[in-house]
Order: structure tokens, then C-alpha cells, then sequence
């Protein structure tokens, strides 16, 4: 009884924190990955847009100017290519060129571009190019090489000094510009940011690891002494008013638990009130109903003879017998006590009360037990049961068959069943005829089914009847196997 709502508490809370953990642990992974990724790659322009200015620093407009196609073997041409390889061994890039604003090449530390060829590779990045004419160095996005490698490059104007153009802004106006310098480097932060992530799944890891063994944790911190207060309810529903119930915690499983026992406290105190009460009542009425019956003896023996008035008091003797049964049943049904389960053959019982429930003249009652066959059980309490559903069954057949049959169940149980080929049970008073004082009799006392439902009850089953094929009713308990 305590696995199920313990497993269903623990898949509750998992689904609670764990589904939302992983969402919100995802969610802030993928933005500071997003935020480190920028940050690195806003840092790496910046740093290329600071080497692109420095190298074109080392480059006088007047050179660029004046090369062109066909010079490859001058002098200008060379000490062009010389300052551009000194820039980029000084600021550790992969590649420094210099071009026209028409993009046409005027040095190229790779060769991978000749003199006066066109730079078609930067037609990409005609607007960072653009911002790099107004003055301002740029970086352009990342972009994915021949190799396979991620590479950034960035611009700097080749601009006359602010003074040699009439000290205007620098990069105002295009007259003043005579080229620019791209500068590549390797995109060198992928290895730092993989680092990152890693961190970061591992960290995730272990907190989503953390937040499991706390939900276990606390599923089972709070699921024993739930499923332990639903074993007491159902201890209380069943009338079991003397096992106190334990107090586990201070919390509000605690106040339930110390509500659950004050009820049960109170439970107690009332049926020890009712018991006392039914013990007076037992004294006060049996005494007159044993008067009664006496001189109703002393009154037949005075009479003698006398055959109409004997009658009458035959008609006294049997009212009273009915009253007395009445009572008896009313005390055992109030102050039965619980069950003491023990092992029990069913075969004898059951023949026992195949002879107790045969009347003369009255239906065939037969026994279908295998032997062998036990079940832990109440002897006394599983007597009266089988007893008040075998009268029953008598009454109800009419001179037919009745049969008490018992076998074995799935799940370690006993399946009980009392047939009859009587008229059966209406569909609407299946359900009433177990209520305490209904009968459909008229010297009925309406506790027998009754009685049979508080005792199946208290061996773990519940007491059910169905239409017998061929007519009749089938009444059917399980217990436990022994």
C-alpha cells in the first residue's frame, strides 16, 4: 500500500523539478553561451580593427598611388610588400593586403593576390568597408575558410595625415584616401568558448544530478509518513480504534497526523461510551425478555389442556425468541472485535456449515472445496459469515440447490462463493441489502449481510453478488491464501 503512492509522489516531483530544471538549465546555457560567444567575438574585431589601423599606419598614401600593374619589380612595390609582412609578424595575424577603394590589389602578404588584381574575395564586406572609408576601423562576421578554420578580417583607411588635408576630420572625404589595409586572423576564441561549454554542461550535470537525489530525497521525506497516515485512515475506517497514531514531524503532515489521532482518540472514547451503553441496554432488555419467557412457561403449564390458548402462548414464545435474537444480533454486530487471522482448512468449515444451514425439506446445499485448500482468516468471524450467506441462500431457493464453493485466486487469494437458484437479487437493492437494519423480511433484523460486509472488510476484501447463470444469486468474498 505504501509503493504506489510513494512511486506516484516521486514521479509527481520529478516531473515538477526535473522537467523544469532542464528547461531553465538549457535556457541559461544557450544564453551565456550566446553572450560569451558575442563577447569574444566583439573582442577579436576589436583587436583585428586595432591591428588593421596600426598596419595601415606603416603605409604613406603617395606609395599606394603609385603602383600600379607592371610594377612588380619596383622599388616601392617591394618596400610596400616589406612593411606589410612587418605588420603582420608584429601583430601576429595570418594575413595583411593592401588594396584600392576599387578593391584592386597593392600588396598581399599571402600572394595569393597580384599586383593590380581584384580583390573579389571583400566584395562580401562591402559595408564594413564603407565604415572603414568614413574613417572608423570595422571587423567584419566570421567567416569559414578554405581550410575549414573560422577567420574574421578587418579595415583601416590608408588616409593623408589630418594636417595634409587642411586639418579636416580624418577619413572626411574620399580625395584624402588612397587605399586600404585588410587585416585576417584566425578566429582563435572556438577553442576557449568549447572550454566554456563544457563547463558548463558539466555544471549542469551536476546541479540536475543534485536537484534528482533532493526530489528522492524529499518525495520520500514526504510520501512515508503520507502512505503511513493513509494505512492509519484506513485502519480507522475498518474500526480499528486501538493502534495510536504515530506523530512523525512538526510540519503540516504533523498537525494531519495529530488531527488523525485526536479523532481517533475521540473515536475510542465514543465507542467505549456506545459499549457501555449497549451493555445497559443488553442488561435492561434481556431481563424482562427472560421474565417473559418464564412465566410465558409458567402460563402453558397452568393452561394444560386447553388447546387455543396454548396457541397463544406458543405465538408469545416465539415473539419473544425473535426479540431476544434481535438483541443478540444488535450487540454482536456493535462489539465485534477484530479479527485474529489464523490458518483454517475451508473444507471442514464449510461442511460444518452445510449441515448448520440444511433445514428438512428445505434446498440441497452442497460443498465444492478441494482439499487442502486454507486461508488465513478469523475462525470464529468467517463461521458467522459463511453461516448468515448459507441461511440466506437456503431461505432464498425454495426448496432448490444451494452450493459452497471456495478455490484458488490469482494473487495468493481464496475466491468464496455461496450459489443459490432462488429469484435473485434486484439490481437496485444489491447495494442496500448490505446496509445495517434494511430487510426485506418481515422478521428480518437487517444486520446478517451486514455483518457479512464488516467481516469480509476486515479480512482485506469486500463482499459482492451477481446474477447466478440459470437464475438465482451468486454472494462472492476474497481472502487471503494461506
Amino acid at each position: 500500500m505504501e509503493a504506489r503512492p510513494s512511486r506516484r509522489l516521486l514521479y509527481r516531483l520529478l516531473a515538477g523539478t526535473i522537467v523544469p530544471t532542464i528547461a531553465a538549465l538549457a535556457l541559461f546555457g544557450f544564453f551565456a553561451h550566446e553572450v560569451a560567444r558575442r563577447a569574444l567575438e566583439d573582442e577579436l574585431g576589436r583587436r583585428l580593427g586595432t591591428a588593421a589601423a596600426a598596419a595601415a599606419e606603416t603605409l604613406f598614401p603617395e606609395q599606394l598611388r603609385a603602383i600600379g600593374p607592371g610594377d612588380e619589380d619596383s622599388l616601392t612595390y617591394a618596400n610596400v610588400r616589406r612593411r606589410l609582412e612587418a605588420a603582420r609578424q608584429r601583430l601576429g595575424v595570418r594575413r595583411v593586403l593592401a588594396v584600392t577603394p576599387e578593391l584592386e590589389a597593392r600588396g598581399d602578404t599571402s600572394s595569393t593576390l597580384a599586383l593590380g588584381a581584384r580583390a573579389y574575395e571583400l566584395d562580401a564586406d562591402r559595408a564594413e568597408i564603407s565604415r572603414a572609408l568614413s574613417g572608423n576601423p570595422t571587423a567584419s562576421p566570421l567567416f569559414v575558410g578554405h581550410d575549414g578554420v573560422p577567420y574574421m578580417r578587418a579595415y583601416a583607411a590608408v588616409a593623408e595625415p589630418p594636417d595634409a588635408r587642411g586639418g579636416g576630420a580624418p577619413g572626411a572625404g574620399i580625395s584624402g584616401i588612397a587605399g586600404i589595409v585588410a587585416v585576417e586572423g584566425n578566429a582563435d576564441y572556438p577553442a576557449a568558448l568549447a572550454a566554456f561549454r563544457r563547463s558548463m554542461i558539466r555544471t549542469g550535470v551536476a546541479a540536475l544530478l543534485g536537484v534528482l537525489v533532493l526530489t528522492v530525497w524529499l518525495s520520500r521525506r514526504i510520501s512515508r509518513p503520507v502512505a503511513r497516515l493513509a494505512q492509519a485512515a484506513a485502519r480507522l475506517g475498518r474500526g480499528d480504534l486501538d493502534a495510536p497514531i504515530p506523530i512523525e514531524t512538526r510540519d503540516e503532515i504533523g498537525v494531519l497526523a495529530q488531527t488523525l489521532e485526536e479523532t481517533r482518540a475521540a473515536l475510542r472514547a465514543r465507542d467505549e461510551r456506545m459499549q457501555m451503553m449497549l451493555a445497559g441496554i443488553a442488561h435492561e432488555v434481556r431481563n424482562p425478555l427472560g421474565g417473559l419467557e418464564l412465566y410465558a412457561g409458567l402460563l402453558r403449564d397452568a393452561l394444560g389442556g386447553q388447546t387455543e390458548r396454548l396457541e397463544e402462548v406458543a405465538r408469545i414464545e416465539r415473539e419473544v425468541g425473535h426479540l431476544k435474537a434481535v438483541v443478540n444480533e444488535f450487540l454482536e454486530f456493535a462489539r465485534r472485535p477484530a479479527p485474529r487471522l489464523e490458518t483454517i482448512a475451508l473444507r471442514p468449515l464449510f461442511e460444518e456449515n452445510r449441515e448448520l444451514a440444511a433445514a428438512p425439506g428445505g434446498a440441497a446445499v452442497a460443498v465444492d472445496v478441494a482439499d487442502g485448500l486454507a486461508a488465513r482468516a478469523d475462525a470464529v468471524q468467517l463461521r458467522r459469515a459463511l453461516l448468515n450467506l448459507a441461511r440466506n441462500a437456503v431461505a432464498a431457493a425454495r426448496g432448490g440447490h444451494v452450493q459452497l464453493a471456495a478455490a484458488a485466486a490469482p494473487g495468493d487469494r481464496v475466491r468464496v462463493e455461496i450459489r443459490d437458484d432462488g429469484s435473485g437479487v434486484a439490481p437496485e437493492l444489491r447495494e442496500k441489502i448490505f446496509t445495517p437494519f434494511f430487510t426485506t423480511r418481515e422478521k428480518g433484523t437487517g444486520l446478517g449481510l451486514a455483518f457479512v460486509r464488516e467481516i469480509v472488510r476486515d479480512h482485506g476484501g469486500e463482499v459482492a453478488v451477481r446474477d447466478a447463470a440459470g437464475g438465482g444469486s451468486v454472494f462472492s468474498f476474497d481472502l487471503p491464501r494461506a
